[in-house]
């Protein structure tokens, strides 16, 4: 097998597959559509300067959305009261995922009133 240096092909395929090819915050399945797994990034559970942040064990699979929802995550820390050291992967997600959710939320409301075609034809 050829060796990739891009994230889908490459450095983030190992946490993909582990993750199941799907979002960790949202479920987009990678391996459902070819447009889906280009969606595809990973995510950093923990800020940049900590010394775990490039471990596998704390990066998850997320869609490109998921991935920058919530860009002010890691500048809020002390704000939200966020802590990083000592959680395990699932409580690290369960912390994050709320404020990904959050913004995820927000643009689907948007979308449904302002882009969203009228099903109902009127």
């Amino acid at each position: 097998m050829a060796k990739f240096n891009d994230a889908l092909r490459g450095y983030a395929y190992y946490i993909h597959k582990r993750d199941g090819f799907k979002c960790i915050y949202c479920g987009l399945d990678g391996s459902e559509s070819f447009s889906s797994w280009l969606s595809l990034s990973w995510d950093h559970l923990l800020p940049k300067g900590h010394p775990k942040r490039d471990d596998p064990d704390y990066i998850v699979t997320a869609c490109m959305f998921c991935n920058v929802a919530d860009n002010q995550y890691f500048v809020k820390t002390e704000e939200r009261g966020l802590k990083f050291d000592g959680m395990t992967l699932e409580e690290l997600v369960a912390q994050r995922k709320p404020y990904v959710m959050k913004t995820r939320n927000s643009y689907h409301e948007f979308w449904n009133g302002n882009v969203r075609k009228d099903k109902t034809g009127s």
